[in-house]
């Protein structure tokens, strides 16, 4: 088995080696150290750049190749021993943790965080794995770092850690006021702000400021400004962000980007607003908010901060002034996250009964239920608010696929 593997891993690792590295307009702003880009692959980056010169492309897919490869096998393996999977299924599990190396994704290829974020995430999950089903308690340390590595490479996943918490909560419940488990369980609530101070002081210390990384709320505003109405503007506090709404308004008014100008029912809404995500805020609201607030401050990079202040100000205005819209344009995109309302529904009737099953008895079995899909749903929840329902923020959990489908088969099958 493990020649096997390891020839699978050489093949594969001279195959993606000898494709060309692809470099996207994000790779220039990870690279530069962009304000409003999160540090961990940035400076991973730099490193490289720094030792390896003109090897520099090689080394960097060559490590996240690499790295990538590591992780899936300390994944598959975790769970192959501890659920005692078959060949069948163990290859399974396999092919759907390397399916992001192979295009559309091409996550080793591709100059870009998804090389770290994703090993780190498989990481993530195995340690949180030993933690909560095989009683390694020390593996909160592992879990830790792991978690705020890859919360400086990608800040969605800063929802995984309450959410461990909550887990270890429900499964120490009759232990729930003794030291080790109140110990452990405000370590995992206390992981997301070690994570955000390091972002913070990184920031103040490249950038100048001690602010978390200052992209969350202008990609948050794209929905509320697809959905917005002119008169909105009303409601806003300062004369800034009234003008910066107005001409964005007015920009993608012009070009039809506005739900109201879509026919339709929601879907074919949503599937404008998809199609245009980075035209609205990208182009419309973005860069023209930076530029226009570089005019109003002296101090180098404040104005990326300032943009972000304003759309954290303009977002709930918006979604309030028109929250039918948004709603239904919002659960479109969870819709389109799962490839449709069968699936999303399916998802959510399962996190509903794993949610009762845990409760009453907790098991393997349904205690993985329960953390797979909280991690799919929330996921998805929070990637339909942030931004659009892309394969790129959606496919860290489709290995839970064949987990999810191992568990419920021998549910359905063991004797009761």
């Amino acid at each position: 088995m493990d020649i096997l593997l390891l020839v699978i891993y050489l093949a594969l690792f001279v195959f993606f080696i000898l494709q060309p590295p692809l470099y996207t307009p994000d790779t220039n702003t990870y690279f530069r150290l962009h304000f409003y880009r999160f540090p961990g692959y940035g400076i991973f980056l730099r490193v490289f750049d720094l030792f390896f010169g003109n090897f520099f492309d090689f080394a960097v897919v060559g490590f996240q190749l690499i790295f990538g490869f590591i992780s899936i096998t300390v994944l598959a393996n975790n769970f192959k021993d501890f659920l005692n999977l078959n060949y069948l299924a163990y290859f399974a599990l396999l092919a759907i943790l390397i399916f992001p190396y192979f295009p559309p994704l091409w996550v080793a290829n591709n100059i870009c965080a998804e090389g770290l974020s994703y090993p780190l995430y498989l990481l993530l999950i195995s340690f949180s794995f030993d933690f909560f089903f095989r009683e390694q308690r020390k593996k909160i340390m592992h879990l830790s770092i792991v978690f705020v590595l890859l919360c400086l490479t990608r800040g969605q996943f800063i929802v995984v850690a309450p959410i461990l918490a909550v887990l270890y909560l429900l499964k120490e419940r009759k232990n729930a006021i003794k030291k080790p488990t109140i110990f452990l369980f405000l370590l995992l609530l206390l992981l997301p702000f070690a994570a955000q101070t390091l972002d913070k002081t990184y920031h103040k210390l490249v950038h100048g400021f001690f602010v978390t990384t200052p992209f969350s709320y202008v990609n948050a505003v794209t929905l509320p400004l697809f959905v917005s109405k002119k008169a909105d503007v009303a409601q806003l506090k300062t004369e800034d962000e009234k003008i910066l709404f107005l001409k964005t308004y007015k920009t993608i008014d012009s070009l039809g980007l506005l739900s109201s100008k879509v026919s339709g029912d929601a879907k074919s809404k949503y599937k404008v607003f998809h199609d245009n995500f980075p035209v609205i805020c990208n182009r419309n609201f973005h860069a023209p908010g930076i530029k226009y607030f570089e005019n109003k401050t002296e101090n180098l990079s404040e104005n990326v901060v300032m943009i972000e202040e304003a759309a954290k100000d303009i977002l709930p205005v918006l979604v309030k002034n028109n929250f039918k819209e948004y709603i239904s344009i919002y659960f479109e995109g969870i819709f389109h996250g799962f490839k449709g309302i069968f699936i999303s529904v399916f998802v959510l009737l399962l996190f509903v009964y794993s949610t009762i099953v845990t409760l009453k008895k907790w098991s393997v079995y349904n205690g993985l239920l329960l953390l797979a899909t909280t991690l799919i749903i929330s996921n998805a929840m929070l990637v339909a608010f942030a931004s659009h329902s892309i394969m790129r923020y959606l496919f860290y959990n489709y290995f839970f696929a064949v987990l999810i489908g191992i568990v419920l088969l021998r549910k359905i099958t063991s004797k009761p």
